[in-house]
Parts: C-alpha cells; sequence; structure tokens
C-alpha cells in the first residue's frame, strides 16, 4: 500500500516545543518521541509492516486517522483491516471511492447517501434511468482504474458554509438535505 508523504505542520504552546511525547501502547509498552508525532509515524517507529497495514488510530480512546499528530503523553492502539473500525473505515473509504466513479462516469448523476452496513456498504444513487449490468461493469473498471493510480487518501475538514457551497455547485440536493439535518459540527466533509 502506498504511504503518502505529509509535511506536518504542528502549533506548539511557547516553551512546548521541546516537549517529548510519551505513547502508551496496549500491551502496556511505551515508546518516547522527541516532538509530537503522527499515528503513523508511531506504527512506522514499531515495525514497517505496521505502518503499510495502519488505518487509522485510538488515541486516548478516540478515533483518529493515520496522519492526525499527537502532541501530548497518549495511549494509542493502531487500527489496521483486522480490526473492526479498520474495516469500517476501509469500506466507508470504498463507498467515496464508488462515488467518484460514478461521477466520473455519469456526471449528472446525484449522490444521496453511501453508507457503511454490517457486510459492506452500498450507494444509493439517483440517475435519470437504472444502472444496467454494462453499467455496473463500467463503474467496477472505473473504480478498478482509480485504485490504480495509488493516489493519497487525504482527510479534508471544511467549514459547513463551504460543504453547502460545494454541494450547491454541483447541484447535489440530496447532499444538501443531508446537510440540513446535520449538527453543524459535522457537517465537514468533502
Amino acid at each position: 500500500m502506498h504511504q503518502p508523504q505529509r509535511a506536518l505542520v504542528v502549533s506548539a504552546l511557547p516553551g512546548s516545543a521541546s516537549a517529548s511525547v510519551a505513547i502508551t501502547l496496549p500491551d502496556g509498552s511505551r515508546r518516547t518521541f522527541g516532538h509530537p508525532v503522527s499515528v503513523l509515524e508511531v506504527a512506522q517507529a514499531i515495525a514497517p509492516s505496521l505502518a503499510r497495514n495502519t488505518v487509522a488510530g485510538k488515541i486516548d480512546g478516540r478515533l483518529a486517522d493515520a496522519c492526525d499528530v499527537i502532541a501530548h503523553d497518549a495511549a494509542l492502539q493502531i487500527i489496521t483491516p483486522q480490526d473492526e473500525e479498520g474495516l469500517e473505515i476501509i469500506r466507508h473509504s470504498c463507498a467515496h471511492l464508488i462515488g467518484h466513479a460514478v461521477k466520473q462516469l455519469y456526471p449528472s448523476a446525484k449522490m444521496v447517501i453511501g453508507p457503511v452496513i454490517e457486510n459492506g456498504f452500498y450507494y444509493d444513487i439517483a440517475y435519470e434511468r437504472p444502472f444496467t449490468p454494462e453499467d455496473l461493469s463500467a463503474i467496477e473498471a472505473r473504480m478498478k482504474e482509480l485504485i490504480a493510480q495509488d493516489y493519497d487518501i487525504i482527510k479534508q475538514t471544511t467549514p459547513r458554509a463551504e460543504v453547502i457551497e460545494i454541494f450547491n455547485a454541483r447541484a447535489e440536493d440530496y447532499k444538501l438535505r443531508l446537510i440540513d439535518d446535520m449538527p453543524d459540527e459535522q457537517a465537514t466533509g468533502s
């Protein structure tokens, strides 16, 4: 799996720039770093194979992206595809992937909702006609092409007003309805 190169920028309080960060792992062992560190960097310090399989982390019990930076002493659990949360994250990413493939092949399609379910995921899509088996084959082929590009998947947090502006520009009425139903702090993805 391709590991993205990231520049990490961390704002530190005056006088705390040289503070070390102690990470406690689930087995009780501790790793100390001389600087703030990402979940992925901790995984890399443990083993390159763990880093390749890292999907996310739990920092003090809170789910976090692999690129999220830990700037304080914390308990960390590395999340991989073998963990329930890891599988859910992969399924969520696959729902985004199918959405990208559909929009590239059928730009007038309206994306409704693509939730993770117990045994996978699905995406409700509004289109001028039902998708045919040939359409589904084309979508699957486009998904494989996108996967082969090995591009980085990067979480982007966007202010609610900007998300609304983006979906208005895309005429994604269903997405706008979903945003209307969300608490303000949750409508931050695009």
